[in-house]
C-alpha cells in the first residue's frame, strides 16, 4: 500500500531540489560574465536555458536600486506583526525583505565607491565594498520567495550574508588607519565621521532586519524574533555588569560595585542585545575610570545605574566617581577612535585578527574608541539619545533614554 506521507515527503523534497537548482544556476551564470565585457558595462550573460542576452551592468543595477527610497520599521510594528508568526507571515517578511536589502545594499556600495580623500581606494575599504557588492548580486540573482520551500531557503541565504559582514567594522577601521598613514586624514575629519555614522548606523539597520527574520524560525518563549516581549533594563544591566565587571577583575585584578537604583522591575518589549552593547560600553568605562581615578584608595566608589519610567522614554543613568572628563575633551568623546587606552588602535586591531571579537553583533570593543560612538548609534536607531555629562575632578553621568512606545521609525540614512 502506498504511504500518502511518504508521496507528500518525496514531492517537498523534490520541490526542494528543483529551487536549490535555480538558485545554483543564478549562481553558475554570475560566473559566465566576461572581464572583458564589464569593461564595457554591458556584460555577456547565459540564461538559465543557455542563451546570450544582455542584461545591465552590475553598477547600472546597483545605481538603479540604491536611487529607491527604503521603507523604515517602527519596533512596534515588528513586534505585533511577528507575535502570532505563521508560514504565511514568514514568506511575507521575506518578501520585503527580498525588496528591501537590496536598496539598503546598494545605497551602501555607491558610499563606499565615492569617499573622500581616497579613502575608498584603501586596501580595506575595497574589500568592504567588495563584501557589499558580492551581497548585492546575491539578492537580485536570487528569485522572489514565492512558497515556504523558497522562503526558507531565502533564509539561509541572507543568514550567509550576515555572516559574511562580520567583521565589517573592524575593516573599516583597518581602512581608517590606511588613510591616515596615506594622507594623515582621520576620523577627527568631519566629512570621515559623517561617513560613519550612516555607515555604521546603516549597518545596524540592515543586520537588525536580517537577524529578526532568522530568529522568527527558531522562536523562543517570551521574544518576538530578536525583540523582547518583556525586556527588563535592570535584568540586562545586570548582566552586562557582570561581563564588564570580570574583565575589570582581568586587567586590574579589582572593581568597584554596580548599584541597581530606581524602578528595577520596569519591563517592556525591547531588543536586548542593543540594550546590551550599550549598557556594557558604558559600564566598562565607568569601571575603569573609577579604578584608575582612585587606584590609591583602599575603597572605590560604586558606579550607580538608576533606571527611571517615563511616558515616552525610558532614561537610564549610568554615574560614576571617575574623576571626570576635561572639558576640552567633551567634543572628542564621540570620535571613532579617541580612546584614553594607551593602547595604540592598531595593536587593538592586529589582536582581533586571530577572531577575539566574533559573532551576529560583535564589535571591537577595548581600546578602539568606538564604544560611545557606535552605542549613541544603537540609542538613536530607534528613536533614543545619549548623551554624556561630566565633572573633571569628580565623575561622569551617562544619560541613556529609550523610546519605550516602539512607535519611532528606524533611523534611515
Amino acid at each position: 500500500m502506498t504511504n500518502p506521507k511518504g508521496i507528500q515527503y518525496m514531492q517537498k523534497y523534490q520541490n526542494i531540489q528543483c529551487i536549490c537548482s535555480r538558485f545554483q544556476s543564478g549562481w553558475r551564470n554570475l560566473t559566465n560574465i566576461s572581464k572583458a565585457s564589464l569593461a564595457v558595462g554591458k556584460p555577456r550573460y547565459i540564461d538559465p536555458q543557455g542563451n546570450d542576452t544582455t542584461q545591465p551592468s552590475n553598477l547600472e543595477q546597483v545605481k538603479a536600486f540604491a536611487s529607491r527610497k527604503p521603507s523604515p520599521v517602527t519596533l512596534k510594528r515588528l513586534f505585533e506583526f511577528g507575535s502570532e508568526p505563521s508560514p504565511k507571515k514568514l514568506l511575507t517578511a521575506a518578501q520585503l525583505l527580498h525588496r528591501e536589502l537590496p536598496c539598503r545594499l546598494a545605497r551602501r556600495v555607491i558610499q563606499l565607491a565615492s569617499l573622500p580623500y581616497g579613502l575608498s581606494d584603501m586596501p580595506s575599504v575595497k574589500v568592504v565594498k567588495d563584501m557589499y557588492e558580492r551581497s548585492f548580486i546575491d539578492m537580485i540573482q536570487f528569485p522572489k520567495p514565492l512558497d515556504e520551500e523558497e522562503e526558507l531557503i531565502f533564509t539561509e541565504l541572507i543568514r550567509k550574508i550576515r555572516q559574511r559582514h562580520d567583521n565589517v567594522v573592524k575593516l573599516i577601521a583597518k581602512g581608517i588607519l590606511e588613510l591616515k598613514r596615506y594622507c594623515g586624514k582621520g576620523t577627527e575629519d568631519i566629512s570621515i565621521h559623517d561617513f560613519l555614522d550612516r555607515f555604521y548606523m546603516s549597518r545596524i539597520g540592515i543586520r537588525f532586519l536580517i537577524s529578526q527574520h532568522i530568529a522568527m524560525h527558531e522562536p523562543r518563549e517570551g521574544y518576538v524574533g530578536v525583540i523582547n516581549a518583556r525586556c527588563r533594563p535592570a535584568d540586562v544591566a545586570e548582566d552586562a555588569a557582570n561581563v564588564a565587571k570580570s574583565i575589570a577583575y582581568r586587567h586590574y585584578g579589582e572593581a568597584p560595585d554596580i548599584q541597581l537604583l530606581g524602578n528595577i522591575s520596569l519591563s517592556f518589549p525591547y531588543i536586548e542585545g542593543h540594550l546590551h552593547h550599550m549598557f556594557f560600553e558604558l559600564l566598562k568605562n565607568s569601571l575603569r575610570a573609577t579604578i584608575e581615578y582612585h587606584r590609591d584608595s583602599d575603597i572605590f566608589p560604586p558606579v550607580k545605574i538608576i533606571i527611571a519610567d517615563g511616558q515616552e522614554d525610558v532614561t537610564v543613568k549610568i554615574s560614576d566617581e571617575g574623576g571626570g572628563i576635561p572639558r576640552s575633551a567633551m567634543n572628542k568623546i564621540w570620535t571613532y577612535m579617541f580612546t584614553t587606552v594607551d593602547i595604540p588602535p592598531e595593536q587593538v586591531l592586529e589582536a582581533t585578527e586571530g577572531g577575539a571579537y566574533k559573532g551576529p553583533d560583535a564589535d571591537p570593543i577595548a581600546g578602539l574608541g568606538y564604544g560611545l560612538p557606535l552605542s549613541r548609534l544603537y540609542a538613536r536607531y530607534f528613536g533614543g539619545e545619549l548623551s554624556v555629562m561630566s565633572m573633571e575632578g569628580y565623575g561622569t553621568d551617562a544619560y541613556l533614554h529609550i523610546c519605550k512606545l516602539g512607535d519611532k521609525e528606524e533611523s534611515l540614512v
